[in-house]
């Protein structure tokens, strides 16, 4: 008696039904042996309104190819809608404003075509070639550089490197410290920041004194420049 009533418990069509151990009962059996099986209601009712097709448990590769389709189907609609559009707004693409692009252009870009006595001064920055540079100062001709050019802008400022600086000065009748400059600096403190050149000195006669330092980069503004030769290829 017990094991008909058990039997009438799990089974769907009985009316003493109990899902709870129809849901642990390992006797189980369906009336329907294709019968589809939905995971909640909000699954049965959208099958039983769109009267959309469950595939039952155990059949993953038709899930898995009723997805792709779904997929592809919806690609391809895309695709439709694109091409749509694409050809009912084609006799309007000639009538659009075409956004010519504006090319940037600064000491760099303009370098690239420059001509003239630039352009000599753009080779030796190219090729390292070593140049002699005049300097002039408030009064006439101060001395001349020899160094290479890394970078020059149209102003003729000139960025230097490897500099010999040569020029001429009046040697003072008296060498005396201004009372304005007040104690002098200790030593080390400048050095430790930047090298400071050392400067050679020479006696022309007539009062006059030709200096001479080696400085590792310098920067030199073009109204100071007077001509530019090219010393060694």
């Amino acid at each position: 008696m017990s094991g008909s009533s058990s039997d009438s418990e799990i089974t769907a069509c009985s009316s003493k039904f109990d899902p709870v151990k129809a849901l642990y009962s390992d006797k189980l059996k369906l009336p329907v042996a294709g019968a589809p099986l939905y995971e909640n209601i909000q699954q049965f009712e959208a099958a039983v309104q769109k009267q959309e097709d469950i595939i039952p448990v155990g059949l993953g590769h038709l899930v898995k190819l009723r997805e792709e389709e779904k997929q592809r189907k919806k690609l391809e609609e895309q695709q439709q809608l694109e091409e749509k559009n694409r050809q009912r707004f084609a006799k309007y693409e000639a009538l659009l404003p075409t956004k010519t692009e504006r090319k940037i252009r600064n000491v760099l870009t303009r370098i690239e075509y420059i001509q003239g006595p630039l352009a000599a001064l753009k080779d030796c920055v190219e090729q390292r070639v070593r140049v002699k540079i005049i300097t002039r100062n408030d009064t006439g001709i101060r001395g001349y550089l020899q160094a290479n050019v890394i970078a020059f802008d149209k102003q003729w400022n000139l960025a230097l490197t490897d500099v010999l600086e040569v020029w001429k000065r009046k040697g003072p009748r008296k060498r005396k410290v201004p009372p304005g400059l007040g104690n002098p600096v200790r030593k080390g403190t400048a050095a430790a920041i930047s090298p400071i050149p050392v400067v050679m000195e020479k006696p022309l006669g007539g009062g006059i004194w030709e200096c001479s330092r080696h400085i590792p980069q310098l920067m030199v503004r073009g109204e100071h420049i007077v001509i530019i030769n090219i010393v060694e290829r």
